[in-house]
C-alpha cells in the first residue's frame, strides 16, 4: 500500500526531518550536512519554520537564535565569540581556496 502525498506544501522530505531530529539532538550542522542532503543553514531555518528548538548552550542553539534574528539567551550568548571565529576561519579558508585556483 502507497503512502498518500502531502497536500500540505509545507511538509518535510525524509532528509529535512532527520536533520530537524538531528538538531534537536545536539549534532553539529555539519555532521547534519554529510548525513542529508541539506545544506548547513537549512537546519536551522528550518527549525524556525518548524519551532523545533537546539539544545540551550550549544553552537545549533546559538544558530537557531540566529536564524530567528533574536539575541541569543544567557546560556548561548557566551558562544558569539566562538561563532565569529568560526566565521573568521571558514572566510579564510574559502580566500586561500579562491587564491590557490588563480
Amino acid at each position: 500500500m502507497a503512502i498518500p502525498a502531502s497536500s500540505n506544501p509545507h511538509a518535510l522530505s525524509v532528509s529535512q526531518a532527520v536533520a530537524l531530529d538531528l538538531l534537536a539532538d545536539g549534532m553539529p550542522a555539519d555532521e547534519i550536512e554529510q548525513r542529508t542532503v541539506i545544506t548547513p543553514h537549512t537546519p536551522y531555518e528550518l527549525a524556525v519554520r518548524e519551532n523545533v528548538p537546539a539544545p540551550h548552550g550549544t553552537i545549533e542553539g546559538y544558530g537557531v537564535h540566529q536564524a530567528r534574528n533574536e539575541k541569543p539567551c544567557t546560556e548561548c550568548a557566551p558562544l558569539q565569540p566562538r561563532i565569529e571565529a568560526r566565521a573568521r576561519a571558514k572566510q579564510r579558508k574559502a580566500e586561500a581556496e579562491l587564491a590557490y585556483q588563480r
